[in-house]
């Protein structure tokens, strides 16, 4: 959150620091508030006493950019200074990152069912009519919250009948009878409140809470703030995605399953306009290259988040959308996926994405991990270069055989002991893998 527009509060240090990912570009907005080239109430640069490093006086040396400060001054909030935080420009400077999440794309391209919606009343709708587990599913619900910021926008006329669900309402929904053992909950759940009551609704799902994605809101274009929590001295400028897990997922073993860290936790964008619920496209990326699983479900969708590889519910849908049985069929028989370019391939539900050699060469993998494929591969050298011995001694008897020379009994052999590895492993992942 950044503070609202009012010089009488004091310059304080924003969070946003502490949970973006990025360096910040752009001119110092301010050299006043945190700077020592301003006198402060006890000297230059200096606490309390003339030393220096006090409570006040250190941070006042330590800090150059004040970045909400620059909010309070300019409305400008400190998500807009970062860099590299549009999708496209992001991986340019890490090629190996930028190859895997092409990859990633390509294969996920390749697997995608068509676009399906259905459009339906989920107050009444049974999701059990679905007739299908689902591997993920993505829950937007239409939060008191964001009624109040649509109203604070100025985009809520009077006598409109926006639609509010009680978080008693979301929590009826029968999410634990559709998914998967192991699956993952996706739960939309604003800044306020709303968080503490998706938390609930995950517990009372079945759902283990594993992660907060947030989505850091820039107002480059607009300059625009919307100040809609009562009595607030912030203006709330997040937004949190709660991730919740059902079941067990090991990463170390459940590489069919996830791929870990492929992604970060965060997401910036533009706010969008006039109390908007609209949500970053970048969630759906970020879904995809974690979860290998097909099967993916949207509650509360509108036209504009159809997407290939997604089933789509919601009331705001134009279109009836095609019957749910025949989405199914996508999901049906098995695939075949291949870890490794020298071993065979192994067969996988089809409801699951599979992976390519050139993938796993790429993708993060703990150090267990990399330590359980080097001795795989060490074990089946050591076992070719056995079974070229032997086949180099056969041949060799078999040439003195025709040639009427009796050779000596080879001497016993002994088994020779396996290459050593290395002591540690360091984590695999496309900043370290093949270098930048």
């Amino acid at each position: 959150a950044s503070l609202k527009k009012t010089r009488v509060l004091p310059p304080v240090c924003s969070t946003l620091g502490s949970h973006v990912v990025g360096n910040m570009s752009g001119p110092s907005p301010r050299q006043g508030h945190g700077s020592s080239s301003r006198p402060g109430p006890y000297g230059r640069g200096r606490g309390k006493g003339g030393r220096g490093g006090g409570r006040w006086g250190g941070r006042f040396d330590r800090a150059k950019n004040d970045y909400a400060q620059h909010f309070v001054d300019t409305g400008l909030r400190p998500a807009n200074f970062i860099r590299d935080s549009d999708v496209e420009e992001r991986f340019q400077e890490y090629p190996k990152l930028k190859e895997l999440v092409d990859l990633k794309d390509a294969l996920i391209a390749e697997r995608a069912t068509p676009p399906a919606c259905r459009q339906v009343d989920l107050r009444t709708f049974d999701l059990t009519e679905l007739g299908t587990k689902f591997d993920v599913v993505l829950i937007d619900p239409p939060w008191e919250e964001y009624r109040r910021r649509k109203a604070a926008a100025g985009a809520l006329m009077e006598g409109d009948e926006d639609e509010v669900w009680t978080p008693q309402e979301v929590m009826n929904l029968r999410i634990e009878a559709i998914t998967e053992t192991p699956s993952f909950c996706f739960l939309w759940s604003g800044s306020g409140v709303s968080l503490q009551w998706g938390r609930a609704c995950l517990r009372k799902w079945g759902f283990r809470r594993c992660e907060d994605i947030s989505w850091v809101k820039s107002n480059r274009a607009t300059g625009r703030n919307t100040h809609f929590l009562p009595d607030s001295v912030v203006t709330p400028t997040t937004e949190h995605c709660l991730v919740g897990i059902k079941g067990t997922v090991r990463r170390n073993y459940d590489g069919h399953i996830i791929h870990a860290n492929v992604d970060t936790d965060v997401m910036l964008s533009e706010e969008p306009p006039y109390g908007s619920t609209e949500k970053p496209t970048e969630l759906y990326a970020i879904i995809e290259h974690f979860s290998n699983g097909r099967r993916r479900l949207e509650l509360f969708g509108e036209d504009h988040n159809l997407r290939r590889g997604w089933l789509t519910l919601g009331k705001g849908l134009s279109s009836p959308g095609l019957e749910v049985e025949e989405w199914a069929r996508h999901f049906e028989g098995s695939h075949e996926s291949r870890c490794f370019e020298d071993e065979p391939a192994q067969s996988l539900p089809n409801h699951l994405l599979g992976t390519t050699p050139q993938i796993e060469a790429l993708r993060p993998k703990s150090p267990t991990q990399l330590r359980e494929e080097a001795e795989r591969r060490l074990l089946k050298e050591h076992r070719a270069k056995e079974a070229a011995q032997r086949e180099a001694a056969q041949a060799e008897a078999a040439a003195a055989a025709e040639m009427g020379i009796e050779l000596e009994p080879a001497p016993a052999r002994v088994e020779a002991p396996l290459p050593q590895l290395p002591a540690v492993f360091l984590e695999q992942h496309p900043f370290n893998v093949g270098g930048r």
